[in-house]
């Protein structure tokens, strides 16, 4: 079906449309000049969420989180047509994620396993790990998939969990979810 005359699909490169020249071709993206204003437009859009996001969160400290997060406006922000970046995908990833996280989270600090995970960094690490692997199990089975959402779960089992970092993880999804749907008409792909 690519192969159709007339089929326009901007993610991938068509031979007609002349390559870059001169200094390092392959550096620069074969659109740039024609797409300019949006790379801008839509990579400050992320930059300017995310500083809202991380001033009033002021949760730099628990990095998991905040990269998963950050991950989460690259998708919606350069890649706005994929399904990764709706709003149930954003938003319900990250919830899931959290859940499992917390579930996890928790279960090591009421059974008196957090002693253990204080004395060995391997229990903390199979622990996160699991975290991630059920959370992107429960992510597919409800169809909530958002891949930047594994810093979720793995956040929550290394840092431990506490509503003032769900609260953060939900409300900054949501932001970014709110955001893309109000501009969602001018933004494109840039991939």
């Amino acid at each position: 079906m690519s192969g159709k005359r007339g089929l326009h699909l901007p993610h991938i490169p068509h031979p007609h449309i002349p390559k870059p020249h001169g200094f390092m071709p392959h550096v620069l993206d074969q659109y740039i000049h024609s797409k300019w204003a949006h790379y801008v437009f839509q990579c400050g859009l992320a930059a300017v969420s995310l500083i809202f996001i991380l001033l009033v969160g002021d949760t730099v400290f628990k990095t998991a989180i905040v990269v998963g997060i950050a991950s989460s406006a690259f998708t919606v922000f350069v890649i706005p047509d994929s399904v990764a970046a709706t709003p149930r995908k954003v938003i319900g990833g990250h919830f899931v994620a959290g859940i499992v996280g917390a579930v996890i989270s928790l279960s090591i600090q009421s059974t008196g396993l957090n002693s253990l995970a204080e004395e060995t960094r391997y229990f903390i690490d199979i622990a996160a790990a699991l975290s991630v692997g059920i959370g992107i199990f429960v992510m597919v089975v409800t169809n909530t998939e958002h891949p930047p959402a594994a810093g979720t779960s793995l956040g929550l089992v290394f840092y431990g969990f506490d509503w003032t970092s769900m609260v953060f993880i939900l409300l900054s999804a949501l932001l970014l979810s709110l955001v893309r749907v109000a501009l969602r008409p001018k933004m494109i792909n840039l991939l």
